[in-house]
């Protein structure tokens, strides 16, 4: 989830309620016991989230995934159910990791990060988007 989560960071989360987009949260690996992921929230429930050539598209806008860093591959459509939602990694380089492997995530099992202790100081997490 780099540049937004960096190593050291300290979270605080709750129930993730409604999510919106580009919320980030916390949830357990949906194949792997005992692991647990970041990621952040591109498609919302009934969204068709699409990868073509690199880019990431919801509905058709291409203009709405602001976060990723790079290009993401491999291409593919998924289509979130009424209570899922896709998610992805900041850092797409790095880890496929996320809705692209998986698929999307039921909205019952997220956490939603409330803030960040990142080196002595606060974040709310509206700064994590930045």
């Amino acid at each position: 989830m780099a540049p937004a989560v960096r190593d050291g960071d300290v979270f605080m989360v709750g129930q993730a309620g409604k999510v919106r987009r580009g919320d980030i949260v916390v949830f357990p690996h949906p194949r792997l016991t005992g692991m647990t992921l970041i990621k952040r929230v591109i498609g919302l429930p009934g969204e068709t989230v699409a990868i073509e050539m690199g880019e990431v598209s919801v509905d058709g806008r291409q203009d709405i995934d602001r976060w990723g860093v790079g290009f993401t591959y491999p291409d593919g459509e998924w289509v979130t159910l009424d209570d899922h939602v896709f998610v992805l990694s900041d850092n797409r380089k790095a880890t496929r990791d996320d809705s692209r492997n998986f698929g999307p995530i039921p909205e019952r099992v997220l956490r939603r990060v409330r803030w960040r202790l990142r080196r002595g100081r606060r974040d709310t997490p509206g700064t994590l988007d930045q």
